[in-house]
């Protein structure tokens, strides 16, 4: 009995300091080239007594892909494990300005993890190259792939851990999109405003939308690489025939903003006044602060992606409007 006592806590101990190590040292494969398109990479959190839970999942995508899709607030994995964040966490000093830092919420965006792979794998039959995918399986609650990381995880080792690895999987997809001259990461989201609209998110603030000009805001926005490069003006990435907001529109899907709802705050049509621009993610990973990959948040209304049914359908209109858009833009 003794020797079973000592035995089990020698495995206990080795389990902790084998996940301190994790935690600490967190690597990933240096090669790009190592990722196989297609398949299924996962990083797992653990507790020390051997418990364990898919977090983070990034499906490789085509070398010649110039797409990411990313899906930070889906998952509904709660592992009892894991700290619960609460809206009454004292925010730390964050070493970045990348995006939103402090707001909280634990509420998931349902539904946005299946409609992201649909879309990938639709994007794939339509196009012949898969995206890359990256996808957060653990509940807002216990971590939130939006927000830099103090206020993301709270302190928890494994959310820690979970966070650097989502992070990390993007840029080893953006490494690889990059060396096809550049390319675009939408990040999907879901909203519950009201009236229901699909909001696109370049970092632009409400008030600037009813600016003339748009231009002056080409280096604070995410797709600042798009505009400097002439491949777009900001005006026609936000009310062009073009713009992602436009193409929606054009399928049945309102959206905004668009050439016929240029403003998301406009009282007129949107009484409720809210948007959301883009945080962390379309900060951190477009093009606002470097590199040639410029980012758009896409937050869904509920009924493009809560009923598993109607879902299906408006996933193939989508996934038309997106090789659209890349046609347009990155051809």
């Amino acid at each position: 009995m003794f020797k079973k006592i000592i035995a089990i806590l020698v495995l206990t101990l080795c389990i902790a300091d084998t996940q301190a190590k994790v935690f600490k040292n967190l690597t990933f494969q240096d090669s790009i080239q190592r990722y196989q398109p297609g398949k299924s990479y996962i990083f797992k959190v653990t507790s020390t007594t051997g418990e364990y839970a898919t977090a983070i999942e990034y499906i490789a995508g085509d070398a010649k892909s110039r797409l990411i899709l990313t899906a930070p607030h889906g998952g509904d994995l709660r592992p009892e494990f894991m700290h619960t964040r609460t809206k009454d966490f004292v925010l730390k000093a964050d070493d970045n300005n990348y995006g939103d830092t402090e707001s909280f919420s634990g509420i998931s965006d349902s539904k946005t993890l299946e409609l992201t792979e649909e879309l990938a794998n639709e994007i794939k039959q339509i196009t012949g190259l898969r995206p890359h995918i990256i996808l957060n399986h653990l509940h807002r609650s216990k971590l939130d792939a939006n927000r830099a990381m103090s206020m993301a995880a709270q302190g928890d080792g494994n959310a820690e851990a979970a966070w650097r690895a989502f992070h990390q999987y993007i840029s080893v997809a953006k490494k690889q999109i990059a060396k096809n001259g550049g390319g675009l990461l939408l990040d999907i989201h879901g909203n519950a405003h009201r009236p229901q609209r699909t909001e696109v998110g370049l970092l632009l603030k409400s008030k600037d939308f009813v600016a003339e000009d748009l231009e002056q805001f080409a280096d604070e926005s995410s797709v600042k690489a798009m505009v400097k490069s002439g491949k777009a003006t900001m005006t026609e990435l936000v009310r062009g025939e073009y713009a992602l907001g436009t193409l929606l529109n054009n399928i049945g899907i309102l959206a905004t903003p668009s050439k016929s709802n240029p403003n998301p705050v406009d009282i007129q049509i949107f009484p409720d006044g809210r948007y959301f621009n883009g945080g962390y993610n379309t900060a951190r990973h477009g093009s606002r602060f470097s590199g040639n990959i410029s980012a758009i948040q896409l937050e869904f209304n509920g009924d493009v992606r809560i009923n598993d049914k109607n879902r299906l359908g408006y996933v193939k209109s989508i996934s038309k409007v997106i090789d659209q858009f890349m046609m347009k833009y990155f051809n």
